[in-house]
């Protein structure tokens, strides 16, 4: 066999012998498919979120969505610690004892990861119940009592999608979450409306998100059931709970630091400008996800190929497959970004008139989650190649600022400030990690060293 081949291991068990560079092109096309199809199932999830969003901005108005989005957030956030990070160790762990033929391993990892976060996220729900009514007031604690019931279902929902990501099934992984649950949520709400009579409230309308939640989670475990491999299934399990707990705990404090990044403004604002604000902020930060929907899209199969790559050594593939990656995502996110920049009010006022006063917010956060495009999959590549510890360094530093800034200017710009917080955040921590990529990986993940080469 040729230095240009490599023994590969594929079907789980199956090996055969494979020139690298075509299994690089393999695996980029396979990674492309697997995004157009997360791409279309995002695209109709968004599609039916951003009708969710304005229907319930414009019948609950300004103040009850704001009600809304706060308690949302809040089980967004708690989410994190009860998940203890093991949905991506979930994906690095399969696919390194995967190359490794550990099956029984592969087997043990996903029972108990379900046993512990159903553990933490009853727990973390049981103490939320309890804050809410000792210490919220009323207009909020119904609501937040509501939004705790998301927690349990969140984890276990992230753990098994997380597998599936693991084992390949990309796309019929995320259909439970991507088509099925916003589609029973908008129609619930939309039901809810018809009944009159005030059914619908911040309240009613988290109870239609439990629901939906609830519904897809149960249709997910069992496409996991019918898609795990044989090899997995009729594997007796072992445990390394321990060395497991040691991995995915890092993981926790970059999903923690993101998801509280992505949140904590919501909170600041509807803490120090009110639920007005923050109803206001929630509707431009979802506007301008929308500019980097095709990098987490990419990130999906890109993450158990990094983990493989990287096993095997093959940096050369894993640079290859990062830069492509980046050079598509980046064209695909730059028109959108603009088209927001330019017509920030048109977008705004599709939620009434009381939203418009985001415009310039919605601007800021464009650029911002523009060079979040430019920054490529960074985050992706340390988490999947063991160096999740210097990425918890990185994104910590965008946290802080986000934080500071936010409360030093919300109280003095309101959601401009807010954006401005959130903008200077994403910009300090992907430099960060484009950097720590360079140096504790050797490779880069940004597009923009093969067009110099090219151009060159």
């Amino acid at each position: 066999m040729s230095l240009t081949d490599i023994d590969v291991v594929d079907d789980y068990g199956q090996s055969k012998v494979e020139p690298v560079a075509s299994r690089t092109r393999s695996a980029l096309r396979k990674m492309l498919v697997s995004a157009s199809g997360t791409v279309l199932l995002q695209g109709g999830s968004l599609v039916m979120g951003f009708a969710t969003a304005v229907l319930l901005a414009r019948l609950l108005g300004a103040e009850g969505y704001g009600r809304y989005v706060f308690a949302f957030a809040w089980a967004s956030l708690l989410t994190i610690p009860a998940l203890l990070g093991f949905d991506r160790f979930l994906v690095r762990g399969f696919a390194t004892y995967e190359v490794e033929r550990k099956w029984q391993l592969i087997k043990g990892l996903l029972r108990r990861t379900n046993q512990i976060v159903l553990l933490t996220s009853g727990l973390t729900m049981g103490l939320g119940w309890l804050v809410a009514i000792v210490w919220l007031a009323g207009p909020l604690r119904w609501p937040f009592c509501v939004a705790m019931m998301l927690v349990p279902l969140t984890t276990l929902t992230l753990v098994r999608q997380g597998a599936m990501q693991a084992i390949g099934r990309i796309v019929s992984g995320q259909l439970p979450e991507f088509l099925i649950r916003p589609a029973l949520i908008l129609a619930g709400i939309g039901a809810l409306e018809l009944v009159g009579h005030r059914a619908l409230t911040p309240t009613t309308a988290l109870a239609m998100n439990v629901a939906g939640v609830a519904i897809a989670c149960l249709i997910g475990a069992l496409l996991l059931r019918r898609a795990l491999p044989a090899a997995i299934s009729s594997a007796q399990p072992r445990y390394a709970t321990r060395a497991w707990l040691r991995a995915s705990l890092p993981m926790m404090l970059i999903s923690g630091i993101w998801m509280a990044n992505n949140y904590c403004m919501i909170l600041i604002v509807g803490t120090l400008d009110g639920s007005r604000a923050a109803g206001v902020y929630s509707v431009i930060q979802k506007g301008a996800e929308l500019i980097v929907v095709l990098l987490i899209a990419a990130n999906m199969p890109l993450a158990p190929a990094i983990a493989r790559m990287y096993a095997r050594g093959d940096r050369q593939g894993l640079e290859h497959v990062t830069e492509r990656i980046a050079r598509v995502t980046l064209l695909m996110s730059a028109p959108v970004a603009v088209a927001f920049m330019i017509f920030s009010g048109a977008y705004l006022g599709i939620f009434g008139a009381s939203f418009r006063s985001g415009a310039t917010g919605l601007t800021i956060l464009a650029f911002g989650q523009l060079f979040n495009a430019v920054a490529g999959p960074a985050g992706n590549v340390l988490l999947m190649t063991g160096h999740e510890r210097a990425a918890v360094k990185g994104m910590g530093v965008g946290l802080f600022a986000n934080v500071v800034l936010g409360i030093a200017l919300v109280p003095i710009l309101g959601v401009t400030g807010g954006a401005i917080a959130f903008a200077v955040s994403l910009v300090l921590w992907n430099t960060m990690l484009v950097i720590i990529a360079r140096r504790r990986v050797g490779v880069n993940v940004t597009a923009f060293r093969g067009l110099a080469m090219e151009s060159g």
